[in-house]
């Protein structure tokens, strides 16, 4: 029971792939079960399929790790599974006759899971071996499983301890939160978000809102994600979500919001008319070719969806912080939309404290649930600290919500519920009436922890230098102004520069990274979009030139240099990625240089970096000067990005050497052990020249994007960017096969490319709407 080596999952549906895919994404073999074997291989196809629309395994390869079987072959497969994963039908009846029959088969010792969302363990294993009894735990995904890191740990009354405690371990390991919950009608973060959807639809009615101006503020204004309420709610399905309720109405009769989570006669409506959402093409929301539609309540008929105006909405979106956004969202507003929001979010957090030693043992457990499961920025109960405890009180009367008498006491007594600093989260603990501490973990590095140690060498507004002990620095990006997309300004770049003033006095080695959502999304848009139309082009070259400066001291330095990349890499960002002589990249990795999106080329020795990585990778092959271009050109001509660190190395942004881990609190403390460990017979990397195949390998470019071009498949803007990038790529003028050019002619190709594209109309539009949509513009 001590490894994890081999998994079998039990129904190969949607959850049970996600399931099946989170083990084979850790190279842990899986055996899928199902009725039949054409089933479980239809779920193994459909996790590898390339064009999956949002996909589950790191790579398509890793789906050799799944093997199909049927549930006839328990016999002789299901014994041989240190865990067992039931996914079958969210029906008891079928969920007790799957643990009878895998009760038969499994061996002794190896732990059973279920992956109800809400049903009781208790009853589906009435019956079962002792031995399955003590080693039975429930563990509750939630969906998308790859994405979203909540793992609900529901154990039985008999589960062993050392279960509990393996169950913790493991999954904390691989990069999920798990919390533990009790066994009561849909868990933890179920029994909350159905009580908060349901109340959502009574205070839409009440309010007179419609579904487009509901989702407007249940977003972001509230920290919620994009998909807000009723975009949630076609993803998960309406199907779903009615039988979640139901599920709670009907077995938590003593639950003081028992009418308001009972599904509204609309909803069971549409489950019987089978508008269930994305899984049949209508819901509340419907796809009309590509506009969008929406369910009109009042007429039953889909209509034109429609773009609401809100003051309170528009304020908020000025605010970074996620609880300021709130406060400004709930204020003194008599707007319906301010006021419908106070409602939700008071209302929620009054039926969160209410359920503290039901559905879990504390508030902080419930807060991160949540978090974790719904990707909230604040838990439901935290925010009452922001607003004032006083304060939520007096407006929850206002609002006709009883005040729960956690809160009640916490006034009395501590004054706050929730407290987090660098080295600890404390909670209001209600039998003692003191706060409990939960403190932060010690066997990684968390980087607030750090600087409160005042380890703080240098910093600036984009940017810092931290000691991390032990001789190792840390460059860490923090851009105050874009604090979750970190793109490199110029005080970025100056920071980069300090390195080689810090290192020589008191460090060894370089760590390069940080522990918000992105690692870096990108150069400054703004910045270069303002110098480009004042045709401040020596600026421009300038700050290319800077940027290029840097990464290439970086990459040639004479101390171990390790990146630390994450979530989206982009651009800038991975450029500063390829300037690590090592890269320990979390699993979730987004990366690519995608310049051209915003109608440019890499100009901070991206180019130079990638073509030298491409050659050196291909160099067993000796395929001659041509593919490692072809292969470049192919990742910054389409902007392609990776949808994993895995598969970032398949495309060839990382070395097969590069190292990846799954966990990203556990990134900054790998790299910094990295950087260590190179330290050992450590030799910088001399600068070198390029064997490049010059004007013909040009030409027969330029002729593919003449054919691209003539067959509309290339605007005449986007065919200038692509020969530019042929140009540098295939080394300009003085590159031909049997003559090599230095580093220093590759990145003054960059710089003349960039600053060329820069004063075009084309690109500066692009540029533009980017920084207006968030999106590319192809003109």
């Amino acid at each position: 029971m001590n490894e994890i080596k081999h998994v079998a999952v039990v129904g190969g549906g949607i959850m049970g792939g996600g399931i099946a895919a989170l083990f084979a994404n850790e190279r842990i073999p899986v055996s899928v079960f199902d009725l039949d074997v054409a089933l479980s291989r239809k779920c193994v196809d459909a996790l590898t399929d390339p064009s999956a629309k949002i996909p589950l395994l790191y790579t398509p390869g890793h789906g050799k790790y799944i093997a199909p079987f049927a549930i006839s072959q328990y016999a002789g497969e299901l014994g041989k599974s240190d865990m067992i994963i039931e996914v079958v039908p969210e029906v008891m009846k079928i969920k007790k006759a799957a643990f009878q029959e895998i009760d038969k088969y499994r061996k002794p010792g190896s732990i059973v899971c279920t992956n109800t969302s809400g049903l009781s363990i208790a009853q589906m294993i009435d019956g079962c071996s002792e031995d399955l009894l003590e080693h039975f735990i429930g563990t509750h995904f939630f969906n998308p499983v790859r994405y979203l890191p909540l793992v609900e740990l529901i154990p039985g009354s008999r589960t062993r301890r050392e279960v509990v405690d393996l169950m913790r371990d493991f999954y904390t390991r691989i990069g999920k939160k798990p919390v533990l919950g009790r066994d009561t009608p849909n868990f933890i973060a179920n029994r909350i978000g159905v009580f908060q959807m349901m109340k959502v639809l009574r205070l839409m009615e009440k309010y007179s809102l419609t579904v487009e101006q509901v989702d407007m503020v249940t977003g972001p204004p509230l920290a919620n994600p994009k998909t807000a309420t009723f975009r949630l709610g076609d993803m998960v399905g309406i199907d779903t979500l009615y039988h979640a309720a139901l599920n709670q109405y009907e077995n938590c009769p003593k639950d003081e919001a028992r009418e308001t989570v009972k599904p509204p006669a609309y909803i069971e409506r549409l489950v019987k008319e089978k508008k269930l959402g994305d899984k049949t093409g209508s819901g509340f929301y419907a796809k009309n070719g590509k506009a969008i539609n929406v369910l009109d309540f009042k007429t039953w008929e889909y209509r034109p969806k429609t773009s609401p105006r809100s003051d309170v909405v528009k304020a908020a979106k000025g605010y970074g912080r996620p609880q300021e956004r709130i406060k400004v969202v709930i204020g003194d507003s008599k707007d319906p939309v301010s006021l419908f929001a106070k409602e939700a979010v008071l209302a929620s957090a009054a039926y969160a404290l209410n359920r503290v030693g039901e559905v879990a043992e504390d508030l902080f457990t419930i807060d991160n649930a949540m978090k974790w499961g719904f990707a909230k920025e604040v838990g439901p109960i935290e925010i009452l600290d922001h607003i004032g405890l006083e304060k939520s009180a007096e407006m929850m009367q206002d609002c006709g919500i009883a005040v729960p008498a956690l809160l009640k006491d916490a006034i009395a007594t501590t004054g706050q519920l929730c407290d987090t600093t660098p080295h600890e989260t404390r909670y209001f603990d209600g039998p003692s009436h003191t706060m409990k501490s939960v403190p932060a973990r010690t066997d990684v590095i968390l980087l607030p922890a750090v600087k409160d140690r005042n380890k703080v060498v240098r910093e600036n507004l984009s940017a810092r230098l931290i000691d991390l002990d032990d001789g190792v620095l840390l460059l860490e990006f923090d851009a105050r102004m874009v604090p979750s997309m970190n793109p490199i300004d110029d005080y970025v770049i100056s920071m980069m520069s300090q390195v080689f003033r810090e290192i020589p006095r008191n460090f060894r080695a370089l760590v390069i990274g940080n522990q918000a959502p992105h690692f870096c999304a990108g150069a400054q848009l703004q910045m270069l979009l303002e110098l480009s139309k004042a045709r401040r082009f020596d600026d421009i070259t300038m700050i290319s030139m800077a940027l290029q400066t840097a990464n290439l001291a970086l990459y040639h330095a004479d101390f171990p240099v390790v990146t630390a990349p994450h979530g989206m890499t982009l651009g800038g960002g991975m450029e500063v990625t390829l300037a690590g002589q090592t890269r320990v990249a979390c699993a979730e990795l987004y990366g690519g240089l995608v310049e051209v999106g915003v109608g440019v080329v890499p100009a901070g020795g991206g180019c130079l970096q990638l073509l030298a990585q491409m050659i050196d990778s291909m160099a067993k092959s000796r395929p001659g000067p041509l593919p490692p271009v072809l292969r470049a050109f192919d990742l910054i001509g389409y902007g392609k990005v990776s949808k994993s660190a895995h598969d970032a190395i398949e495309l060839g942004y990382l070395l097969k050497t590069d190292i990846v881990v799954s966990s990203k609190d556990e990134q900054i403390k790998r790299a910094k052990d990295v950087a260590l460990a190179r330290l050992q017979d450590f030799q910088a990397i001399p600068q070198r020249e390029l064997l490049l195949p010059g004007k013909g390998a040009y030409y027969v470019v330029d002729d593919q994007i003449n054919g691209m071009l003539k067959a509309k498949k290339l605007t005449e803007h986007s065919a200038r960017i692509a020969r530019h990038q042929a140009h540098i790529l295939t080394g300009g003028d003085r590159a031909n096969p049997a003559t090599p050019v230095d580093e220093g002619y590759i990145l003054e190709l960059e710089r003349e490319a960039f600053v060329a594209l820069c004063g075009t109309v084309e690109t500066q539009e692009r540029v533009a709407f980017m920084l207006k949509n968030g999106k590319p513009l192809i003109n």
